[in-house]
């Protein structure tokens, strides 16, 4: 096992809060035997590196809902968020909302509750319930409450921010990058046909070699090429990755992927009127890549690096402003309602946004880099300030966040209804 460890990493980009303080920081999970050689060995570093209290009066694991029968009930605490702030703070207009598009969602191992899960969340919150598809690659999928909090996170929230869209939810019997990235997309794209690809885990780039950045590339080119729009989270664990020196997240390092950082989001309502302060997340994931040269939708966007530029958007992800989701499997001695954060939240919600783009361009869908042209495009333009939120202040350990384009919340976080009509 330890030389397992010290092996190549993928990691969840995801961040808990709880009502208990734990952590399982170091903690090495390694695929089941025969699934994964040694070299993919796999690493959860998110899960979590901050861990806070739940407000006084909050309902975390166990708390209202365990299934039985019970009528579903939402925590009353805020924040965590529920559906309505999070759509309200970011534009969401349900006018669209992701009918007739498919949303890929690649997790390792998945959550067996996962199904019952969604819906108990839909039904507590008012959302239209569907039946997702779930598809097992690798043979056996073993349990594993870490991924099956991920995977709760995941499917959840890109139900709220695409309520009529098809989700698959891909399972996969490793973490292993060969199976999550050449299998799973393989799959998504050629079996699934997926508009978006959702993947909230990755890996430190400093930690691969050009060998392996490069084969990985060379599936997430596919898949653009073939029609799918892929999303990845930018990392937990700030400029450094979880290493001794600036890096960044792979996939989200990828030219092909549209990377997602995290802001915390503050909601004040005062006298009937909502305000909200939008920061850059201390640990937020980005910075400049060492393998890949700046895109030309970066440099030809007035935005000069050195390299590919990381993340491309943000949103919500510190786990003090984070939302709810319902999970029984067992995680910790926590079940039932758990407030989390992280970049794995922002992905599958932008992956869901993407969704409900493709279904206002009504057939003229985007993929692959044409939706990082856009997105490069939308800032370039003077319609930048009302499709985006600029987030100008915060710091990642190394980078700040400042006006336009920064390495810690790329070019904003999103107002939906305002972005579409530009995708």
């Amino acid at each position: 096992m330890q030389s397992e460890r010290r092996t190549k990493i993928v990691s969840l980009c995801l961040v808990v809060l709880t009502v208990a303080t734990f952590s399982i920081m170091g903690v090495v999970l390694v695929a089941p035997a025969g699934a994964a050689s040694p070299s993919e060995a796999v690493h959860l570093f998110a899960l979590s590196n901050i861990l806070q209290p739940l407000k006084k009066g909050g309902q975390g694991g166990g708390g209202h809902g365990g299934g039985g029968g019970s009528t579903p009930t939402a925590p009353a605490t805020s924040p965590p968020y529920s559906p309505s702030q999070i759509r309200a703070a970011y534009g969401y207009s349900q006018t669209y909302n992701g009918a007739g598009e498919t949303i890929a969602i690649i997790d390792a191992y998945g959550s067996p509750s996962i199904q019952n899960d969604l819906n108990y969340f839909d039904a507590a919150y008012g959302l239209p319930s569907i039946t997702i598809s779930i598809v097992k690659l690798g043979g056996h999928i073993s349990r594993n409450a870490g991924w099956a909090l991920e995977t709760s996170l995941d499917v959840e929230w890109a139900h709220v921010m695409a309520p009529a869209a098809n989700i698959v939810l891909i399972e996969t019997s490793s973490a292993s990058s060969s199976m999550l990235i050449t299998t799973a997309i393989g799959y998504a794209v050629n079996t699934t046909h997926a508009n978006v690809i959702s993947m909230s885990w990755g890996m430190a780039e400093s930690q691969m070699t050009s060998a392996q950045i490069a084969s990985y590339d060379t599936t997430l080119q596919y898949a653009a090429q073939h029609g799918s729009i892929l999303v990845a989270a930018s990392g937990d664990s700030g400029a450094n990755d979880g290493t001794s020196a600036p890096t960044v997240n792979f996939p989200a390092a990828s030219p092909y992927v549209v990377g997602v950082g995290g802001t915390t989001l503050n909601i004040a309502v005062s006298g009937g009127v909502t305000t909200y302060t939008r920061t850059a997340w201390n640990s937020s994931g980005g910075g400049v890549s060492a393998y890949f040269n700046e895109p030309a939708y970066q440099s030809g966007s007035g935005i000069q690096l050195t390299g590919r530029g990381v993340p491309d958007v943000s949103y919500d992800a510190n786990p003090n402003t984070g939302v709810w989701i319902y999970d029984t499997t067992t995680y910790e001695g926590l079940s039932g309602w758990i407030g989390v954060g992280g970049t794995s939240a922002g992905a599958p919600q932008w992956s869901a946004i993407f969704a409900d783009g493709n279904q206002y361009q009504q057939g003229a869908a985007l993929s692959g880099v044409a939706v990082l042209n856009a997105l490069y495009s939308a800032y370039s333009s003077s319609s930048y300030t009302s499709a985006f939120h600029d987030i100008t202040s915060g710091y990642n350990g190394y980078y700040s966040a400042g006006p336009g384009y920064d390495e810690v919340t790329g070019i904003g976080s999103p107002d939906v209804a305002n972005l579409l009509p530009l995708l």
